[in-house]
């Protein structure tokens, strides 16, 4: 019991910024400096392991207090864009034959890598645009009819939560419901348990992984 309580302890001082993010059949995970890709294709395992530059280093400006944090918070969603497509590309969907011709006017128009960092950037741009819309402006707009019959702030805003609440929620289990996106909130599960067994100082292995807790508290879904 001594030497269990001992080895509790020794984990809980241990202290890591190593996150990650679920992707298609695999995970990212990022550390301070590098970041890896681990993707279950079809053969077999894909692995990439690249230094992580952060766009704040690039242009210190950017890393000024009251911007940075939103930033950093578009720079992560860029990176996990790109690691979503990075995912993407090794299932591809069967139904599509061959590019539209959007894609091949796009293509033609910009070249390969250009193409993608467009798509990139509309990804990123419809996310938060999305995000914006179903979170911010739906429930002000909502909550503004009862505005005529109560004459509340507190009220108001009381109101206005729960709609977000419920749109959150309402969006998580139709999101559940596609067996693509289920799959991915098992990965991301998967790898809740590999950091909380790296932060307990345990060997990486199934066995180790498994009976960990599936909810990390430094979860931005969790913050969210």
């Amino acid at each position: 019991m001594a030497e269990e309580a001992k080895n509790k302890a020794s984990a809980s001082k241990f202290r890591t910024s190593i996150g990650g993010q679920a992707l298609i059949e695999g995970v990212l995970m990022r550390g301070p400096g590098k970041q890896a890709i681990v993707v279950r294709s079809p053969d077999g395992l894909v692995e990439k392991v690249e230094e992580l530059t952060l766009v704040r280093d690039k242009y210190p400006v950017l890393g000024l207090p009251i911007i940075r944090g939103a930033v950093t918070f578009v720079d992560s969603m860029v990176k996990g864009v790109k690691a979503l497509m990075f995912s993407a590309d090794y299932f591809p969907d069967e139904d599509v034959a061959e590019p539209s011709k959007f894609d091949q006017w796009l293509e033609k128009k910009l070249g390969n890598e250009k193409m993608q960092k467009f798509i990139t950037a509309l990804a990123v741009f419809l996310s938060l645009g999305l995000t914006i819309l179903l979170f911010f402006l739906l429930p002000t707009f909502l909550a503004g009819f009862i505005d005529p019959y109560i004459k509340s702030a507190a009220v108001h805003n009381l109101v206005e939560s729960v709609i977000k609440l419920v749109i959150f929620f309402a969006y998580m289990i139709l999101c559940s419901k596609q067996k693509d996106i289920y799959r991915v909130f098992q990965y991301h599960g998967a790898e809740h348990k590999t950091i909380f067994c790296y932060e307990a100082g345990l060997p990486l292995t199934v066995e180790n992984c498994r009976i960990q807790p599936r909810h990390h508290p430094r979860c931005g879904t969790s913050f969210l």
